[in-house]
Protein backbone atom coordinates (compact mmCIF):
# COMPACT_ATOMS: atom_id res chain seq x y z
CA UNK A 1 0.00 0.00 0.00
CA UNK A 2 0.95 3.55 -0.93
CA UNK A 3 -0.69 5.45 1.64
CA UNK A 4 -3.88 6.23 3.18
CA UNK A 5 -5.57 9.21 4.77
CA UNK A 6 -7.06 9.38 8.60
CA UNK A 7 -9.90 10.48 9.81
CA UNK A 8 -7.21 12.05 13.32
CA UNK A 9 -8.47 11.23 16.46
CA UNK A 10 -12.14 12.22 17.21
CA UNK A 11 -14.23 11.26 20.86
CA UNK A 12 -17.51 11.58 19.42
CA UNK A 13 -19.85 10.20 17.04
CA UNK A 14 -18.63 11.66 13.65
CA UNK A 15 -19.07 11.56 9.93
CA UNK A 16 -15.52 10.81 8.36
CA UNK A 17 -16.15 10.58 4.26
CA UNK A 18 -18.44 10.99 2.18
CA UNK A 19 -17.96 8.73 -0.92
CA UNK A 20 -16.50 5.51 -2.31
CA UNK A 21 -13.15 4.06 0.23
CA UNK A 22 -11.41 1.36 1.22
CA UNK A 23 -11.06 1.10 5.07
CA UNK A 24 -8.12 0.05 5.90
CA UNK A 25 -7.56 0.25 10.20
CA UNK A 26 -9.32 1.21 13.10
CA UNK A 27 -7.31 2.28 15.83
CA UNK A 28 -9.64 2.61 19.50
CA UNK A 29 -8.81 2.92 22.80
CA UNK A 30 -11.66 3.21 25.78
CA UNK A 31 -11.29 5.84 28.36
CA UNK A 32 -12.25 5.43 31.73
CA UNK A 33 -15.21 3.08 30.59
CA UNK A 34 -16.37 0.30 29.45
CA UNK A 35 -17.12 1.43 25.93
CA UNK A 36 -18.73 0.14 21.94
CA UNK A 37 -18.32 1.85 18.46
CA UNK A 38 -19.58 1.01 15.44
CA UNK A 39 -18.18 1.96 11.74
CA UNK A 40 -20.54 2.25 9.51
CA UNK A 41 -20.67 2.40 5.36
CA UNK A 42 -22.11 5.68 5.18
CA UNK A 43 -22.80 9.02 6.32
CA UNK A 44 -24.98 8.34 9.26
CA UNK A 45 -25.40 5.17 12.15
CA UNK A 46 -27.39 3.41 9.70
CA UNK A 47 -27.12 1.02 6.69
CA UNK A 48 -24.10 -1.41 6.56
CA UNK A 49 -22.50 -1.81 10.09
CA UNK A 50 -18.74 -2.95 9.03
CA UNK A 51 -17.20 -3.36 12.24
CA UNK A 52 -18.15 -3.38 15.82
CA UNK A 53 -15.66 -3.43 18.84
CA UNK A 54 -16.46 -3.63 22.52
CA UNK A 55 -13.17 -2.65 24.68
CA UNK A 56 -12.99 -2.65 28.74
CA UNK A 57 -11.68 0.65 30.25
CA UNK A 58 -8.73 1.79 29.10
CA UNK A 59 -7.89 -1.44 26.58
CA UNK A 60 -6.50 -0.33 23.22
CA UNK A 61 -6.92 -1.77 19.87
CA UNK A 62 -5.74 -1.96 16.18
CA UNK A 63 -8.25 -3.58 14.17
CA UNK A 64 -6.95 -4.48 10.28
CA UNK A 65 -10.07 -4.09 8.16
CA UNK A 66 -7.80 -5.20 5.11
CA UNK A 67 -9.02 -2.63 2.46
CA UNK A 68 -12.87 -3.22 3.00
CA UNK A 69 -14.94 -1.43 0.17
CA UNK A 70 -17.19 0.92 1.68
CA UNK A 71 -19.43 1.77 -1.03
CA UNK A 72 -20.96 5.13 0.86
CA UNK A 73 -18.73 6.59 2.96
CA UNK A 74 -17.15 6.19 6.22
CA UNK A 75 -19.23 7.12 9.87
CA UNK A 76 -17.62 6.24 13.35
CA UNK A 77 -20.01 5.75 16.22
CA UNK A 78 -19.88 6.17 20.26
CA UNK A 79 -22.25 3.82 20.84
CA UNK A 80 -21.76 4.10 24.98
CA UNK A 81 -18.31 4.46 27.14
CA UNK A 82 -15.93 7.23 25.99
CA UNK A 83 -13.57 6.60 23.04
CA UNK A 84 -10.57 8.15 21.37
CA UNK A 85 -10.40 6.84 18.11
CA UNK A 86 -9.38 7.45 14.19
CA UNK A 87 -9.89 5.21 10.73
CA UNK A 88 -7.55 5.20 8.42
CA UNK A 89 -8.93 4.89 4.64
CA UNK A 90 -8.00 4.75 1.05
Amino acid sequence: MVGCRSSGVVTASTLVFTGQCKLISIHAIAIGAPTVLKVWDGTAASGKEIARISLAPDETIEFDMHGVLCSAGLYIEEVSGAMAASVEYA
